[in-house]
């Protein structure tokens, strides 16, 4: 009987080991699939916020051309209209030059036998020429 009694304890040793076996298999690898799960969310967790701050760096790439562009604009712009003022301010002068130049033209071509002894514009008699 020993070698009966040997032969029952060596498979019901090898039975226990297949069913422990078996039950770490089922219960670490319910494990194994919940931890690779929770890691391949993460892993795609990091890969949108990768592109996330990818496609962020390019918009604000983007914006600041933008900016610099319309910054240039305004610039553009404003010189532009200091030009435009500038040559308003000129061809006002000119013309109010071209007045007065039209004004000492038409005094000139009167003489002073016309105005006579009245005052001109510097507020004193002309001067006449005695014969």
């Amino acid at each position: 009987m020993d070698l009966l009694h040997a032969f029952v304890v060596v498979i019901a040793c090898t039975v226990a080991t297949v069913a422990t076996w078996a039950g770490c298999r089922w219960w670490y690898g319910k494990k194994l699939k919940a931890a690779a799960n929770r890691l391949h969310k993460s892993d795609q967790g990091r890969l949108f916020s990768q592109q996330q701050t990818l496609q962020a760096k390019q918009q604000i790439e983007t914006l600041k051309k933008e900016l610099d562009e319309h910054r240039k604009a305004l610039q553009d712009t404003e010189m532009s209209r200091k030009r435009t003022r500038e040559l308003e301010l000129a061809l006002a002068a000119a013309e109010e030059f071209a007045e007065q130049a039209a004004e000492r033209a038409a005094e000139r071509a009167s003489g002073p036998r016309s105005r006579g002894a009245s005052q001109g514009s510097h507020g004193f008699a002309d001067t006449q020429i005695m014969p």
